[in-house]
């Protein structure tokens, strides 16, 4: 019983806070729609940690809370060491040299804020998951508001498709809403999409201390994801007040990347860009799961990376099918795929009279060719279907947005 009235004690501060600072500085939501938003991600966020925990063992997300218990003593009793293991000296202790010690310590940072993270909320939480889940959203949750904010101030005339969209897409929203990393790199993304936008406005400080933290955080939870988006966020900056459309910068900037990634298979055969996603893959393989697609072994040359292309489409854009699914992740997975393309359908049918201009939009191409290209990668260089979802959540979640800008709604949708 006190730890359900701890939950609703926190519960209730933790929204207090959040609609204060949600309707001075993002939007005039009402409370009840506020209050709608946490519960949603709350419940969804309680809901993965059962779901992990009765049907899979708990997996990584009660893994980082079982360790955070150890790391909690640490903090109270030895807070110098508890703060020393974020340094990488243990990762060069390790290791042979400077690269095997950087990959060491880059593999496990995402590790070390998690587990840390949680350590520091079980000060408060008296050591409970499911009030973690509360402060752990409390942080996430900004993620979606910023970027609802951010892409109001550019489509005023989607305020109820995007307000839906972005808050509360069951399948999106149960992903980003656990103990995991996806949340936070979700935030840290929109950090770098909506203050880069206000440093091109007014070359504030704080604004860029905000896109540095964005940065930070990517290379914490997901490194080799940010050198796709990379391509898709340089695009978008030299587009955005230039004098061509968008589209020129983007085709010009992804056949340059495309050029010099082949190029560097063709003519740095030892140490080119294509060994990282070889040896990433080569990772993935070694796993044990319940269930893996069939995916070829990447080789260092242009030929492997063209045959193993439709195995890396079919992976995350068709699989699961419906029949082949096994558990109800699966079949929430090949639910999920199965509305996407009926949503594909939907755009081509029933878009947009203006919908060139608004696909020229950067932030749109930005959402669109790092969505594909993120996907694509995703295809590459993992074969478990568990995996594969939770990772293509949010270039997932841009496409559908960029599909919600798309579309043709009624009249009656576009009232918030």
């Amino acid at each position: 019983m006190s730890g359900f009235l701890l939950f609703t004690f926190y519960f209730i501060i933790l929204l207090a806070v959040i609609h204060f600072f949600v309707k001075r500085k993002i939007y005039s939501f009402s409370f009840w729609q506020t209050s709608a938003i946490f519960s949603y991600k709350i419940i969804l966020g309680c809901l993965y940690g059962y779901i992990f925990l009765k049907y899979y063992h708990g997996d990584d997300t009660w893994n980082f809370f079982n360790d955070s218990l150890p790391e909690y003593d640490k903090l109270i009793h030895n807070p110098a060491s508890f703060f020393k293991d974020l340094l990488p000296g243990n990762s060069f202790n390790q290791a042979v040299g400077f690269r095997e010690a950087l990959d060491i310590y880059m593999s496990h940072l995402e590790y070390f804020f998690m587990v840390k993270l949680l350590a520091v909320f079980n000060i408060f939480s008296g050591r409970n998951y499911y009030i973690d889940v509360l402060f752990f959203n409390f942080i996430s949750c900004w993620g979606p508001f910023l970027l609802f904010k951010f892409l109001l101030q550019e489509f005023p005339d989607k305020k109820n498709a995007l307000f839906i969209c972005i808050f509360f897409i069951p399948s999106i929203s149960f992903w980003l809403s656990g103990i995991r990393g996806d949340g936070l790199l979700f935030l840290f993304i929109v950090f770098i999409l909506y203050y880069s936008k206000k440093w091109f406005i007014q070359k504030k400080v704080f604004y860029f201390i905000f896109i540095i933290i964005g940065f930070a955080g990517f290379v914490i939870f997901r490194f080799q994801f940010l050198l796709v988006f990379l391509p898709a966020f340089f695009s978008w900056t030299i587009s955005i007040n230039a004098l061509r459309k968008a589209s020129y910068y983007f085709i010009l900037v992804y056949i340059t990347a495309i050029c010099i990634f082949l190029g560097s298979i063709l003519f740095l055969p030892k140490s080119n860009l294509a060994a990282p996603l070889i040896k990433r893959q080569k990772e993935f393989s070694e796993l044990h799961g319940n269930t893996r697609f069939k995916l070829d072994t990447l080789e260092n040359s242009v030929t492997s990376f063209i045959k193993i292309l439709p195995q890396a489409f079919s992976n995350t854009m068709v699989r699961p099918l419906f029949w082949e699914a096994k558990g109800i992740l699966q079949y929430a997975a090949s639910f999920e795929i199965m509305m996407g393309w009926i949503i594909l359908i939907f755009l081509i049918t029933r878009h947009e009279k203006n919908w060139k201009r608004s696909i020229n939009s950067p932030i749109i191409l930005l959402f669109i060719f790092y969505g594909l290209t993120q996907i694509l990668l995703i295809g590459y260089i993992v074969p478990f279907p568990g995996a594969i979802v939770r990772y293509k959540v949010i270039p997932e979640l841009f496409l559908l947005i960029s599909s919600t800008i798309l579309i043709n709604w009624s009249k009656k949708a576009n009232k918030l």
